[in-house]
């Protein structure tokens, strides 16, 4: 007896997955206008204000050192219109000492004139020289230590004159690399200083012509 043959089927075929269709690439988006700050952008922000900052600063030092000097190294412009005397009868009204007026001759040059007002007044004229150096004339009540200083720092007193019969005394001062000349006359309620880089000639011809004045 035969065993019934026994019949083998073949398992069904499996269905082949069905490809789904790719999902198309996202878009980027647009960056917003109101970007959020970030730490590159606020760095380099900080960087801008920064050099701002110090091209502000140097500017301001620029001005501040420039703008600012001796009056032996500041050269006043040239004018026409100046009038030494007119100022000087202005300046009469507010001092206790006869102002100075020097009538110098036609070779020099009045350059300005000014009075500054205060406790220690003074009246001051610079002038060009016959030579075309730079020479000033400060007057005050007396020739102070402050007036010395200030016109020529370190002065020093080189010897004694006398200029239309007063009692004057020579000086030098004034930077190392510059040295500058002076005279100095005094009286009983005035002082004045005469100092530049001309000649002591021309000084001396300035000091006489501010004594001639003062009579």
């Amino acid at each position: 007896m035969h065993d019934p043959d026994h019949e083998t089927s073949a398992p069904p075929e499996q269905a082949a997955p069905t490809a789904q269709p790719a999902s198309p690439a996202p878009r980027p988006q647009p960056k917003s206008a109101y970007e959020l700050p970030s730490k590159k952008n606020t760095v380099l922000r900080n960087m801008v204000w920064a050099l701002a900052l110090t091209m502000a600063v140097v500017v301001v030092i620029g001005i501040a050192f420039f703008g600012v000097g001796s009056d032996l190294k500041r050269e006043p412009l040239e004018n026409s219109e100046l009038d030494v005397s007119a100022s000087a009868e202005r300046a009469q009204r507010s001092v206790p000492f006869p102002v100075a007026v020097p009538a110098v001759g036609e070779e020099w040059s009045e350059r300005s004139a000014r009075f500054a007002d205060g406790q220690d007044p003074r009246w001051v004229v610079q002038y060009s020289s016959p030579q075309g150096q730079l020479v000033t004339l400060t007057e005050g009540s007396e020739v102070s230590a402050p007036m010395l200083s200030a016109a020529l720092p370190g002065s020093v007193v080189e010897g004694e004159l006398t200029i239309e019969g007063a009692e004057c005394s020579l000086l030098s001062g004034g930077e190392q690399s510059s040295r500058q000349l002076g005279i100095s006359c005094q009286g009983t309620d005035w002082g004045f200083l005469v100092h530049g880089d001309a000649e002591q000639a021309e000084l001396e011809e300035l000091a006489g012509a501010a004594l001639t004045s003062i009579g």
